[in-house]
C-alpha cells in the first residue's frame, strides 16, 4: 500500500492538471495580496470616510428638514444624522490616536444602528447601512476589545488579519473549485482498464490510494495559501494572531484569528474529502466528468435557489459548504431567517463523509466498479 503511495505521489507530482492547480492558487494569492496592498484595506480611516459617504447617500432621499429633537424630520432621519455624526466622530478618534474614543463611539454607533432597525422608513435606506447581522457582530467584537483591553488594529491588513481575509474569500468558491479539480477522479480509469490491472493490489485499495494522494495535492494548495502570503509580511508586518474577530456559531462569538483559520481549514479539508468521494461515486453511475461537475454545481447552489429548505433540511452537508456565510450569520438576514450552526456544519459534513466512505466500501467489494 504504501508502494502505491509512493508511486501515485510521483504520478500526482508531474499531473499537468496538479501542476495547473497550483499556478492557479498561487497566481490567486499573490494577487490578492497586491490588491490587499493597493486598496489598502483593513484601513480604519478610509473605511469610515466609506461609511460616512453611505450616510451621506442614505440622507440624500430626505428632503432638508430639521434634525433637531423638536424638528419636523422623522426619527429614521434624526437617527441617520446622529450615525453620521458619530462616524465622524470615529474619524476624528483615529487621526488623534485616541483609542479608548473610537472604541466608545463605535458602540454608540451600533447601539444607533440596532434602533434603526425597527424604525419606520428604514427599508429605505437598508441598503446603505450594515446589516443587522453585521451590526451586532461589530457590536460584540467592540464591546470584546473594551472589555478586554486588546490593542485595536486600525492599519491595513498584516499577515494574519490577510489570511482571515484570504480564506473568507476562498470559503466561497472552495467547493466549486474542489468540484472542477476532482469531476474526472475516475474517468481515466475507466476508460483505459489496463492502468489498473497492472497494480498488484485490488481494486478497493487502488481508490482509497488515489484518495489518499488527491487530498495530499490538496494538503499542498493549502500550504500554497501560507506560503504565498509571506511577502505581505515585509510590506504590513506579521500581526496578531491571537486578535479577536466576531462569528456566528449559533450564536455571535469571538474567535482569535488562529482558531478562524483553524475552523476554515477544518471546512476546507472536510469538503475537499467530501467532494473527492462524491466525485467517485458520481464517476461511477455516470461516467461522464462533465456530468458529474454539473450534478455537483446544482447540488451546491440547490439551497442558495430554496434557502427555505435549510431550515427543514438543516443537516444537509451543501447547507455549509459556503462556511464564510455561515460564519459570518448571513443565512440570518435571508427573508426567512436560517440559523445554522457551523459547528454542527463540521458534524453534518463529517457524518457524510462517513456515509460515503461505506458506499463507495460497498461498491467496490461487491465488485460493480470492476465490471464497469
Amino acid at each position: 500500500m504504501w508502494k502505491i503511495l509512493k508511486n501515485f505521489f510521483i504520478l500526482e507530482k508531474s499531473n499537468k492538471k496538479n501542476i495547473f492547480g497550483c499556478i492557479i492558487v498561487a497566481v490567486f494569492v499573490f494577487g490578492m495580496v497586491l490588491f490587499v496592498k493597493t486598496e489598502d484595506l483593513g484601513n480604519s480611516i478610509k473605511e469610515q470616510s466609506i461609511e460616512y459617504q453611505s450616510l451621506s447617500s442614505a440622507l440624500i432621499k430626505f428632503q432638508n428638514v430639521d434634525a433637531t429633537d423638536n424638528g419636523n424630520g422623522s426619527d429614521i432621519y434624526k437617527n441617520l444624522v446622529l450615525q453620521q455624526q458619530t462616524v465622524a466622530k470615529k474619524r476624528m478618534a483615529i487621526r488623534m490616536n485616541k483609542p479608548e474614543l473610537f472604541l466608545d463611539t463605535a458602540i454608540d454607533l451600533a447601539n444607533l444602528r440596532d434602533k434603526a432597525f425597527d424604525m419606520e422608513g428604514f427599508d429605505n435606506v437598508a441598503s446603505y447601512l450594515p446589516s443587522k447581522t453585521e451590526n451586532q457582530l461589530e457590536s460584540v467584537f467592540y464591546q470584546y476589545v473594551k472589555r478586554t483591553g486588546i490593542s485595536l488594529s486600525t492599519n491595513s491588513l498584516s499577515f494574519f488579519p490577510f489570511l482571515v481575509y484570504l480564506f473568507g474569500v476562498l470559503g466561497s468558491v472552495w467547493f466549486i473549485f474542489m468540484s472542477i479539480y476532482t469531476c474526472g477522479i475516475m474517468i481515466e480509469e475507466f476508460q483505459h482498464t489496463s492502468l489498473i490491472k497492472g497494480y498488484p493490489i485490488t481494486f478497493d485499495k487502488y481508490v482509497i490510494a488515489k484518495c489518499i494522494s488527491s487530498l495530499l495535492i490538496v494538503g499542498v494548495f493549502l500550504l500554497e495559501l501560507f506560503v504565498c502570503s509571506l511577502p505581505l509580511v515585509y510590506f504590513k508586518g506579521l500581526g496578531n494572531p491571537s486578535y479577536p474577530i466576531a462569528i456566528f456559531d449559533g450564536i455571535v462569538e469571538i474567535y482569535p484569528i488562529y482558531k478562524y483559520l483553524g475552523v476554515s481549514i477544518l471546512y476546507m479539508m472536510g469538503i475537499s474529502i467530501f467532494t473527492i468521494l462524491l466525485s467517485i461515486i458520481l464517476n461511477v453511475l455516470l461516467k461522464n466528468m462533465y456530468l458529474t461537475l454539473f450534478l455537483e454545481l446544482l447540488l451546491y447552489i440547490f439551497p442558495m435557489l430554496f434557502p427555505s429548505l435549510m431550515n427543514l433540511v438543516p443537516f444537509n452537508p451543501f447547507n455549509y459548504f459556503n462556511f464564510t456565510k455561515i460564519l459570518s450569520g448571513q443565512t440570518l438576514d435571508l427573508a426567512n431567517p436560517v440559523i445554522l450552526n457551523s459547528t454542527y456544519g463540521l458534524i453534518y459534513i463529517g457524518i457524510s463523509i462517513v456515509i460515503m466512505v461505506v458506499a463507495v466500501k460497498l461498491f467496490l467489494t461487491t465488485g460493480k466498479l470492476r465490471k464497469i
